[in-house]
């Protein structure tokens, strides 16, 4: 490929227009909207806010292998806070973080909007040795000065105010809002 890695933005390799929905419905409601759509990643929104994520992988892992009843609600196996990119940062940085925080799925957002999701599979088309490479730097490089340099956010309920925000800080063990963080120090 021509161009460096480095020099690749997420918004060049993710899916486009994910599906957001409710976490009220049933994982059978959710398996078919991931068919009929052919994706394989939701989006779980409360108040037209995102609150979790949940995957193809969940299906298998937290509702066929535990033998949850199919009413069992998208809210009760989604993998919350939600840990997210923005859009124009290095893929190669996107997937330092997938590695990092072991996961397969990374929502990207451009201001306060999730406008995509990036998957370990987008990136291994793009550079197959990428995640390899990744996991590898992660290993061998995880330092808080490292951490600090890669732009990820936190989607959730700040643990101070309770106010909903797209960029959670952890800040002395509690995902803290940049509001509340700056009154803090």
């Amino acid at each position: 490929m021509a161009r460096a890695m480095k020099s690749i933005r997420v918004e060049e390799v993710m899916s486009k227009n994910p599906k957001l929905v409710s976490g009220d419905l049933t994982v059978e409601e959710g398996a078919r909207i991931l068919r009929e759509l052919g994706i394989s990643t939701l989006i779980i929104e409360e108040d037209g806010k995102p609150v979790g994520i949940v995957t193809d992988r969940d299906f298998v892992i937290k509702v066929i292998a535990e033998g949850l009843p199919p009413d069992t609600k998208l809210k009760e196996i989604m993998s919350s806070p939600i840990i997210m990119i923005p859009y124009n940062e290095h893929l190669s940085d996107a997937a330092k973080i997938m590695s990092r925080r072991r996961i397969r799925k990374l929502p990207v957002v451009k201001g306060d909007k999730i406008v995509g999701i990036l998957s370990e599979n987008d990136i291994t088309r793009i550079s197959p040795d990428l995640i390899a490479l990744a996991q590898e730097y992660a290993n061998l490089h995880t330092s808080s000065e490292e951490k600090g340099r890669i732009q990820e956010y936190i989607a959730g309920k700040c643990e101070v105010c309770g106010q909903y925000s797209l960029r959670l800080t952890m800040h002395n063990g509690m995902l803290v809002c940049p509001e509340c963080l700056d009154a803090m120090e």
